[in-house]
């Protein structure tokens, strides 16, 4: 496993790392791993080199924490670094208040049977939020850095007016941002994240399913992602066709989807969504190989002449 730089916080993350949203059967994810599938995971992320796991209070309507605590449970705490957010319960109702932050990240840190949070973003948040001028959660979360509590914080966002917002107006040294193949959007933000020392998180980069391979035109979703319209689904499919043919022979479309992103210097880690073993390995074995520089310029150049007008909704 590659071990890379997160940004100039000292930290380094692994390419691939452990995106937890689906770490737990819920209402969200109906098909999710039980406790005992959870800790499987977990442990083999670890004993594979993953060292970065991503998480939420109210990820898998809050058993996503609780079953890393469990496997967390007799390892050396040295073995992973966590990102956590703020600004929901773990029932997923909001609370942005930013005296609230320091309890959330505790509660977090005792569901995970950990004595520390390593880093730690606003989940999400308003607009009047993802403005550091305008509110005091960079603030709290840089005293909390300054007293030892995490290492690192930012924000977890789609787009890259907010990359640049959060930039300009905190002292953030984290940022876990939107971006895929068939949504590059940020991609110029953050670049300039990576001039500015800041560690990047890619979220959603097999665009929540879709570049793994296993969706078509027909298919029907029954958890999150029914929010798309049949029109959505179509329009999908048809990119994902677009994309597959970008590249080289033997690459499949899961291992262009992540070595096109590994292939951006800006990128710290990618964090793809993991319910089973399979889906695991299946992330972990497309760090190996970068795309040749004519496929990675060809994917960019086909994005800007087909999407970068028409950015895909999540």
């Amino acid at each position: 496993m590659q071990i890379r730089d997160f940004g100039t916080t000292g930290l380094r993350v692994s390419a691939i790392g452990l995106g937890a949203w689906q770490l737990g059967r819920s209402a969200q994810w109906p098909d999710g791993p039980e406790p005992a599938e959870a800790v499987r995971i977990v442990h083999a992320a670890l004993d594979a080199g993953v060292n970065l796991i991503d998480t939420a209070p109210g990820y898998a309507d809050g058993r996503s924490e609780s079953n890393i605590g469990r496997a967390l449970t007799g390892r050396h705490r040295d073995e992973v670094l966590i990102c956590t957010k703020v600004g929901y319960h773990p029932d997923g109702s909001p609370n942005w208040a930013p005296d609230a932050i320091e309890a959330s990240i505790e509660g977090s840190a005792r569901r995970m049977n950990v004595d520390h949070v390593d880093i730690v973003v606003l989940h999400s948040p308003p607009k009047e939020i993802i403005d550091g001028s305008r509110c005091d959660h960079y603030r709290v979360l840089q005293q909390l850095k300054d007293k030892g509590t995490i290492r690192a914080y930012g924000a977890s966002i789609d787009w890259g007016a907010d990359v640049d917002t959060v930039l300009t107006t905190s002292a953030s040294d984290a940022l876990e941002v939107r971006m895929s193949a068939l949504y590059q959007e940020p991609w110029q933000a953050m670049g300039r994240a990576r001039d500015r020392g800041v560690g990047t998180l890619v979220k959603v980069p097999l665009e929540s399913g879709w570049l793994s391979g296993r969706y078509h035109a027909e298919s029907v979703f029954t958890d999150v992602r029914e929010r798309w319209t049949r029109a959505d689904v179509a329009l999908r499919a048809g990119l994902v066709d677009e994309f597959r043919a970008l590249l080289p022979d033997g690459v499949s479309l899961l291992d262009g989807a992540l070595r096109f992103l590994l292939g951006y210097d800006a990128v710290s880690t990618v964090i793809p969504g993991t319910k089973s073993l399979a889906q695991l390995h299946s992330s972990i074995a497309a760090a190996g190989t970068p795309l040749p520089p004519e496929t990675f310029e060809a994917i960019r150049a086909w994005y800007e002449a087909t999407l970068a007008t028409r950015p895909l909704d999540w």
